[in-house]
């Protein structure tokens, strides 16, 4: 069921129109009720906005947990504050033609990052903003490294959350977010703390054993190209699908850096397809 809130009530003919081709159950209200969106077991609320969020309606939107999809039509840009505005899709029309209308919303429909965002809170809205949200496969480039790191600053992360696995000891270089409990290693020198590449499988058992026993859900990774010195590309990408398949079975957030100049053309289109590309340039942090 896909309930509609008409804000201002004016909106009821074009939204029967929009949504009847759909083929999808669907009701429309006029007076905001959070009833009919529980009690509907709504799997997608759309709004259509015409003014600022009232206070009954923000209190429903940011609370914790978050069972359906969230779609706000504006005619014109509407602030939006930071709970709300990263945990939906934003569609200023630009046209009330009902055929172009329909396109926007089949693909906000089916753009399943922001309908993986379940849990509103500091943590998820603060890596949304920063243009990460969970279940989604994302890659970058090696430059990118110290942004995310930076990243990591934040009291809206928990550090012991974070699980970074990385060829350089970042644990060194900053103590202060990360420690033996949430980073790994992968190192050819010998001694304490370290994980040798040769041993992908142990690598791979140890993030895992992160992941379920102990909690982790911000995972980052920088040692693909470190591994196929070691082990074959299928080897590696293989070992890479097994994890990037938990990652989206737990809903967790990933994120791995790849040198497109570290591997064939063929091969970085095969590791980096159905994932997206993390490039944001700054972090931004919450507004207050």
């Amino acid at each position: 069921m896909i309930i509609l809130y008409d804000q201002d009530g004016s909106h009821g003919t074009i939204l029967n129109e929009l949504m009847k081709p759909l083929g999808i159950p669907y009701k429309i209200i006029k007076e905001f009720d959070e009833s009919a969106i529980i009690e509907g077991k709504a799997t997608s609320l759309i709004i259509y906005l015409t003014k600022p969020v009232d206070d009954d309606l923000k209190d429903f939107l940011i609370l914790d947990e978050r069972s359906y999809h969230l779609i706000i039509f504006m005619d014109k840009e509407i602030e939006l504050e930071d709970y709300i505005k990263y945990s939906s899709e934003n569609i200023v029309l630009k046209t009330k033609d009902l055929e172009e209308m329909r396109t926007t919303l089949r693909i906000a429909m089916t753009d399943s990052k922001v309908r993986r965002l379940r849990s509103i809170n500091n943590t998820s809205i603060f890596l949304a903003k920063n243009g990460l949200y969970p279940g989604v496969i994302y890659n970058t480039e090696p430059e990118k490294t110290k942004l995310f790191l930076s990243l990591l600053f934040s009291d809206n992360v928990n550090k012991e959350k974070i699980l970074v696995i990385s060829r350089n000891n970042f644990r060194m270089e900053i103590p202060e977010v990360l420690n033996i409990e949430n980073f790994i290693w992968v190192t050819d020198s010998i001694g304490a703390g370290r994980n040798r590449p040769a041993n992908l499988s142990f690598i791979m058992e140890t993030i895992q054993k992160k992941i379920t026993d102990d909690g982790a859900n911000i995972i980052f990774i920088d040692i693909f190209d470190l591994l196929m010195i070691y082990h074959s590309f299928f080897e590696v990408a293989r070992t890479f699908e097994q994890l990037k398949s938990a990652i989206i079975e737990r809903n967790l957030y990933f994120i791995m850096v790849l040198d497109k100049d570290a591997m064939e053309k063929i091969q970085y289109g095969m590791i980096t397809r159905f994932s997206e590309e993390w490039k944001i340039e700054a972090v931004r942090d919450l507004s207050k």
